[in-house]
C-alpha cells in the first residue's frame, strides 16, 4: 500500500481533522438548550456537515491556485530589484520563457511556465521528446505517465491527464500509470527519468527547494 505523501497529510488531512472537531463543538452548542430527542440530534448532525463541508469544498478548491499565488510572490520578493546585466533570477516569467522557447500553435498554455520547460527541454535532449515536446518515437504511453505525472507534482499543474493527454493524443496514460503502481513494477526507462529530473532540480534551486519537489523525490521509487 503506498504511503500518503506528507503535504497530504499536513495540508489536507491536518486541517480537516482540526476543522471536523471544530464543527462538532459548534454543532454541540448551536443544540445545547434543547431537549436531547431524536430532532436535536438530527439537527447537531445536520449543522456540524454544513459547518464542515462548505468551507472545506472552498479550501480544497482553492489551495492549490493560493499555493501558486503565493510562491510567485515569494519569487517576486527574491528577485533582485533594478537587475541589469549581470544577471537574471533563474526564475523566469512566462513572457521571458515564451521568448527563450519556440512553441508549437498548439501547445498547450499551462505547460509553458518556466520550470515545466525546463523538464520539458532535459527530456527532448534525452530522446524522451521531439522537437515538438510530444513523445519520441520508441516511448510508450506508460513512460509517458510516469513522466506527465511528475512533472505535474514538482510544477503544481492540476488536470494532468487532460492536458498532456490531448497534447500527446494519449487517452489512457492514468489508467496505465495506476495498474504500474498496483503491480509495483516500474515503467520503461523509469529509473534514467528520474535521474533527468533530480539533474535539472540540483541545478536549479528554485525547484530543488519547493515542496512539491521534495515530496515527488520521496515518493518516487529507485
Amino acid at each position: 500500500m503506498r504511503r500518503l505523501p506528507d503535504d497530504f497529510n499536513v495540508n489536507i488531512l491536518l486541517p480537516g481533522a482540526v476543522w471536523l472537531l471544530i464543527s462538532v463543538l459548534a454543532g454541540r452548542v448551536a443544540v445545547a438548550r434543547l431537549e436531547t430527542d431524536a430532532i436535536t440530534v438530527v439537527m447537531f448532525v445536520v449543522i456540524s456537515l454544513v459547518i464542515f463541508i462548505v468551507p472545506m469544498a472552498v479550501y480544497m478548491e482553492y489551495r492549490k491556485k493560493i499555493e501558486q499565488l503565493s510562491e510567485r510572490k515569494s519569487k517576486k520578493a527574491s528577485s533582485p530589484s533594478g537587475s541589469g546585466s549581470s544577471g537574471k533570477s533563474q526564475s523566469a516569467t512566462e513572457p521571458e520563457t515564451a521568448c527563450r522557447f519556440s512553441f508549437p500553435p498548439d501547445f498547450p498554455d499551462a505547460l509553458k511556465g518556466d520550470r515545466t520547460m525546463i523538464f520539458m527541454e532535459a527530456l527532448r535532449h534525452e530522446g524522451f521528446l521531439d522537437t515538438e515536446y510530444r513523445p519520441h518515437d520508441g516511448c510508450n504511453a506508460t513512460q509517458m505517465a510516469f513522466i506527465a505525472d511528475s512533472i505535474a507534482a514538482i510544477c503544481n499543474i492540476s488536470r494532468q491527464w487532460k492536458i498532456f493527454g490531448d497534447y500527446w493524443h494519449l487517452n489512457n496514460m492514468r489508467q496505465l500509470l495506476d495498474v504500474k503502481n498496483r503491480r509495483g513494477s516500474k515503467a520503461d526507462k523509469e529509473d534514467v527519468i528520474i535521474s533527468i529530473f533530480k539533474k535539472v532540480a540540483e541545478a536549479d534551486d528554485n525547484i530543488r527547494n519547493t515542496d512539491a519537489y521534495r515530496s515527488w523525490e520521496r515518493n518516487i521509487k529507485i
